[in-house]
């Protein structure tokens, strides 16, 4: 009996089809090994699904042109087991067979990840004809007529016409929004193929609840469902079900961290990060209505404000918030717009709010590309803030309305957003605000935490915008 210290996570998954027999996964492999990548046992098991091979009758095999017994992949898995990692080797096969690769999650950083990997990978492969790293435009092409790109999950995608897409982090998608999009930019393909990562979910993850019962309660033959998690009646303590959950666990994910954040996360941010179980919600509330409710108070007249405008990817609502450094070491707070319209006129509201900025003395203007992109080029020299940075903005925020260091009178729409903004996991057991309900737009609050960012935490290189 293996102890604890040297116990290894489990490489079948708990739900799955039968393992196929015939697969690209020499390819993959070797793939992999080009790349530098040492695959886990748990990716090459994953890996001969990806390329299982679909049994053609009365014609031979040509692996040139691979028919994948699979249209649909999903895999499941707790978070720091390496999901992102076991793409690579597909992408790269992929891009050398010429297919076009479309990438995309709810959370832009992911797919940019995988994407800047690949591309540091192959930067010096002789079928390579270009990169392009820019922040919203990232795209590998190759002489084999090969194309990776990372694109938004949204109905800008429908024009574009893929052999392979890869959806990250799949359980946010609240909606059939993202399906809705990119099941078109396949139908065009005969043999495509469509890839979804993610860890376990909730009551509104719409999507991945649709695959796993397609995958488990009447199996869809063109669809392999692989969930590696700890069964429903173990305790969250039970180590047999880290195991389960964790196929990287003795690889490169250390039973000491497992042992940490079981030490230190909430149960529910524990049972479906760490050991991928479905929980009712995911998500805690930003901050606690009592805490913001005592921010309530007179504030001075806005003094260099800061400006941060957002915009819902639907493009229905669009919200523009201030903040400013007050006399006595407050931040004080205002919405100086909450617009809704069906859609908005971007055209007429980007100018409105560039004059709000300028009778106001705005020093600094902060947006969000992904969904802000038409606002914020109102704004001469405006920058993006997001990532990493709206991650630290989240917590800011959250330390500065605790702490009561925050001052608002006329911030409704930033009240009645609190109420459905949540704290969604981001990278490296961080968190990040996040919708509570997809089809609820929160635009008033992303802005404020973006304006409370530049007027009270480090400031990033935005410079002014008139």
């Amino acid at each position: 009996m293996r102890t604890a210290a040297t116990r290894k996570g489990s490489t079948q998954p708990r739900l799955a089809p039968p393992v196929p027999a015939r697969s690209l996964i020499a390819e993959y492999q070797a793939a992999a090994a080009e790349l530098g990548i040492d695959l886990m046992p748990w990716q090459v098991l994953a890996g001969r699904y990806i390329t299982a091979l679909r049994a053609v009758r009365g014609r031979p095999r040509h692996d040139a042109k691979p028919e994948w017994a699979f249209r649909e992949v999903c895999i499941v898995v707790a978070r720091q087991n390496g999901k992102s990692e076991l793409l690579i080797p597909r992408i790269v096969m992929g891009l050398r067979r010429g297919e076009h690769i479309l990438h995309t999650a709810q959370n832009r950083d992911l797919p940019r990840k995988t994407f800047l990997r690949v591309a540091a990978l192959i930067a010096a492969d002789p079928d390579t004809i270009s990169v392009r790293k820019a922040n919203g435009q990232e795209e590998i092409i190759t002489a084999s007529g090969g194309r990776y790109k990372v694109v938004a999950p949204n109905a800008s995608s429908r024009g574009e016409s893929a052999d392979l897409v890869l959806i990250d982090e799949v359980r946010e998608q609240r909606d059939q929004e993202l399906m809705d999009a990119m099941l078109p930019t396949i139908t065009a393909r005969a043999n495509a193929q469509i890839i979804y990562l993610s860890n376990a979910g909730d009551d509104e993850s719409v999507v991945l609840n649709d695959l796993r019962r397609r995958g488990t309660d009447d199996p869809d033959p063109r669809l392999a469902y692989l969930e590696w998690s700890a069964g429903d009646g173990r305790d969250i303590a039970d180590r047999d079900g880290w195991v389960e959950a964790n196929p990287a666990l003795g690889f490169v994910l250390p039973l000491e961290t497992l042992e940490y954040f079981h030490a230190n996360r909430p149960p529910a941010s524990f049972e479906t990060e760490h050991l991928c179980r479905w929980v009712t919600t995911m998500r805690p509330k930003l901050v606690g209505d009592a805490p913001w409710q005592r921010c309530r108070g007179p504030v001075e007249k806005p003094r260099r404000p800061m400006l941060a405008v957002s915009m819902d990817v639907t493009g229905t609502r669009a919200s523009a918030v201030i903040a400013w450094q007050q006399s006595d070491g407050t931040v004080g707070l205002r919405v100086v717009a909450d617009v809704t319209g069906n859609p908005i006129d971007v055209d007429r509201l980007g100018p409105d709010l560039r004059k709000v900025a300028i009778r106001l003395g705005v020093s600094r203007v902060a947006f969000d590309p992904w969904d802000t992109a038409d606002l914020g080029r109102h704004f001469v020299n405006a920058k993006p803030l997001l990532g990493r940075d709206f991650a630290a903005a989240s917590e800011n925020f959250v330390r500065v309305v605790d702490s009561g260091r925050l001052r608002w009178a006329e911030a409704d729409a930033v009240t009645a957003d609190l109420a459905w903004t949540a704290r969604k996991p981001h990278e490296n057991g961080s968190w990040v605000a996040s919708k509570a309900k997809e089809d609820r737009p929160i635009t008033a609050a992303y802005a404020a935490i973006r304006a409370v960012w530049l007027a009270s935490g480090p400031k990033p290189a935005i410079p002014k915008v008139m």
